[in-house]
């Protein structure tokens, strides 16, 4: 549909290209072992000292904060004990597969994010400076993950982290303080409540402790030489005091909570602003990563094709001089032999033609001289792959011949002169369908392998190749076919190795042919 285009060309524009093994270990032993290992060891021994000294750091703790306070702390010595491991991990690095050193990471990553959540709800909650922690821990998945879902999963587990933390702390450590702050509000207005006392017939103010002053029976106030009416109307100036506070205290927490959970909704909306900042900066410096990496592959294949057509050409040159004398000495002693024995001239037709042979298979080895002269380009392997289809399979043609085609999705770009490509998947597609003798099927598949090639795939479903004849497919001149030249596998064959790449044909009479190319997208590895 096309108002999904928009949305499908957004995605496409935010993907980052794949990252090559040997660039994904460099990124996670520069963060995980030469920066992660001796700033954890840092920051564990920081995180050490104030748990052990948390109630001198941190004054007048409540009940609420200290149960959590004895909670974090057995979480962090188990927590120790891991990263005891995990150091040892790092240091060893290299003795370790790839995968897993990344999946190893991801799950320390995430234990981080839980560790440091836990100190939230011990360092004041909403406004602890912890918080600014989970902005590193952001920046190191961006560089240790260079896999964009599971970075991007990884970041958005270490935001639920800190939004679960901040949730107990509003639901559990919030109101116990509260209700402290409350009591000590309470005893305040109780101790310094204005009234009225009668002294020598005159009234004058005075701060009384109500609960250290004296009482009746019944929890009044004792007026010295006063009136009941006198009395009931102090009480009732003090009531009316504590219920003036009370409401302004009420106000003055509500606008806390607001103010609260405004900078909650702030914090929350940067972390994830900072996780895309962070993933686009991947995004650009991955592309500007790839281009260099185009640039010089482009470089190099266009060196490597232009050696190949100047040795090409200069052999040829060379060959053809004395290939030519051959064929005119040939010429001569046919003529003057036109009278002798019909053998001899037999023989001397034989040399004629094999230099003939040699002539054209020289030719053809002078094309590739055309090869400094052709442009390599940037190639959508799918692209070319569909055109090559429908070259070989003509929708007007009446093949009763079915291509059945499983191309995996974003496969890398290929650095190749169009026309060799063109070539060399034409050729394959093209003895698929004529081996199935227009009945069946051709079975197509293109897959990425782990370094980076491409793995091409093509499978008829005809008579099979004998077991003598497979070994020699290859060769120039050489066909199982009536009219074939014999040059279609071998030009394929030469093309493929040209770049780097390799060819394989299995065969078993009764079930098919089946040929398998890879071509590397990265010459550079090679070299």
């Amino acid at each position: 549909m096309n108002y999904l285009q928009p949305i499908a060309r957004f995605f496409k524009l935010i993907t980052t290209s794949s990252i090559d093994h040997e660039q994904h270990y460099k990124r996670l032993k520069l963060m995980e072992r030469d920066i992660g290992v001796p700033v954890k060891i840092a920051v564990l021994g920081l995180t050490a000292y104030f748990l052990l000294y948390w109630k001198e750091i941190w004054p007048d703790p409540q009940p609420a904060e200290e149960a959590f306070h004895e909670a974090v702390k057995q979480m962090f010595f188990a927590y120790l004990i891991i990263n005891v491991g995990a150091v040892g991990f790092f240091v060893f690095f290299n003795h370790w597969a790839l995968r897993v050193v990344h999946w190893f990471t991801v799950l320390m990553n995430v234990v981080d994010a839980v560790v440091i959540s836990g100190l939230i709800l011990i360092t004041a909650g909403i406004d602890s400076v912890v918080y600014w922690v989970f902005l590193v821990l952001v920046v190191r998945n961006a560089i240790s993950i260079p896999i964009p879902m599971t970075q991007v999963a990884v970041n958005l587990v270490t935001v639920g982290c800190y939004v679960i933390s901040i949730f107990i702390w509003f639901q559990y450590v919030l109101p116990s303080r509260e209700s402290a702050e409350t009591m000590t509000r309470e005893n305040w207005i109780r101790v310094y409540t204005p009234h009225y006392v009668i002294s020598s017939n005159k009234f004058h103010w005075e701060s009384t402790n109500l609960i250290q002053g004296s009482q009746s029976t019944n929890g009044e106030p004792v007026a010295g030489n006063g009136t009941e009416m006198i009395v009931s109307s102090t009480n009732r100036v003090g009531r009316t005091h504590q219920m003036v506070d009370l409401g302004s205290q009420r106000e003055l927490k509500d606008e806390e909570e607001r103010l609260a959970s405004s900078l909650f909704s702030i914090r929350i909306c940067f972390l994830m602003l900072w996780i895309a900042l962070c993933y686009g900066v991947q995004v650009l410096v991955d592309r500007d990563r790839e281009a260099q990496r185009e640039a010089r592959e482009y470089a190099l294949r266009k060196e490597q094709l232009r050696s190949t057509g100047r040795l090409a050409a200069e052999i040829a040159h060379r060959m053809k001089n004395p290939l030519a004398i051959i064929n005119n000495a040939a010429f001569t002693l046919d003529r003057r032999l036109h009278e002798q024995d019909d053998a001899v001239k037999k023989q001397v037709g034989m040399i004629r033609d094999e230099v003939a042979r040699s002539d054209v298979i020289l030719t053809e080895l002078m094309g590739y001289a055309q090869l400094s002269e052709g442009r390599v380009e940037r190639l959508d392997f799918e692209e070319e792959l569909s055109l090559a289809i429908s070259e070989a399979f003509p929708n007007h043609a009446n093949f009763d011949v079915s291509a059945n085609v499983r191309v995996e999705e974003d496969l890398p770009a290929i650095m190749m002169q169009r026309g060799h490509l063109r070539e060399i998947l034409v050729n394959l597609l093209v003895n698929a369908r004529e081996a199935c003798e227009n009945k069946g099927n051709v079975h197509i598949s293109a897959r990425t392998t782990r370094d980076f090639s491409i793995r091409f795939s093509v499978k008829d479903e005809g008579e099979g190749i004998a077991g003598d004849h497979l070994e020699r497919v290859f060769e120039a001149y050489f066909s199982t076919k009536e009219r074939g030249t014999g040059l279609g596998l071998a030009i394929v064959k030469q093309n493929i190795e040209l770049y780097g790449g390799s060819i394989d044909v299995d065969s078993k009479l009764g079930k098919g042919t089946e040929f398998v190319i890879t071509l590397p997208t990265r010459a550079l590895q090679q070299t």
